[in-house]
């Protein structure tokens, strides 16, 4: 027999999780929010998944903080990776590699992220031999970091 209240729990398990990431990053006024891909399942069709993706953003945009996002796989599948709209100050990265140098106060550290997407289900090659990196790199679940 299934439990209502597990259910309930760990399906909403995942939009607890997100919600406590942005908090975190409003609670420490971070400079960016990388997400590194795969926010659905495959081929997610729930609009009630966007409107909550897009209420956390829309947060954490709010607060001027950045978001970079990679799409994973799942994300390529998916409906909602088609029809939803971010704000304008949310990055995507396309398919191709690319890279974006986070604007710092005179003498910080230069921060670049690096990032590239699945188009499809499928990689053709491995990503980090598609991309070209100035400098060694930190990769952190496709999003990289050099400082």
């Amino acid at each position: 027999m299934r439990d209502p209240a597990m259910a309930e729990m760990v399906g909403n398990a995942t939009r607890r999780v997100f919600i406590g990431i942005v908090d975190l990053c409003l609670e420490e006024r971070v400079d960016a929010l990388l997400i590194s891909g795969d926010l659905y399942d495959g081929d997610q069709t729930s609009m009630k998944t966007a409107r909550f993706l897009r209420e956390q953003i829309r947060r954490v945009d709010e607060a001027g903080i950045k978001v970079f996002k990679i799409r994973g796989n799942h994300d390529a599948l998916s409906r909602i990776t088609k029809e939803l709209t971010f704000p304008e100050s949310v990055v995507i990265f396309g398919a191709r590699a690319g890279a974006i140098q986070l604007a710092r106060p005179p003498g910080e550290v230069p921060v670049v992220i690096h990032g590239v997407s699945f188009k499809d289900v499928h990689a053709p090659e491995t990503f980090s031999r598609s991309s070209s990196h100035p400098s060694p790199a930190r990769s952190i679940s496709g999003c990289y970091i050099r400082a």
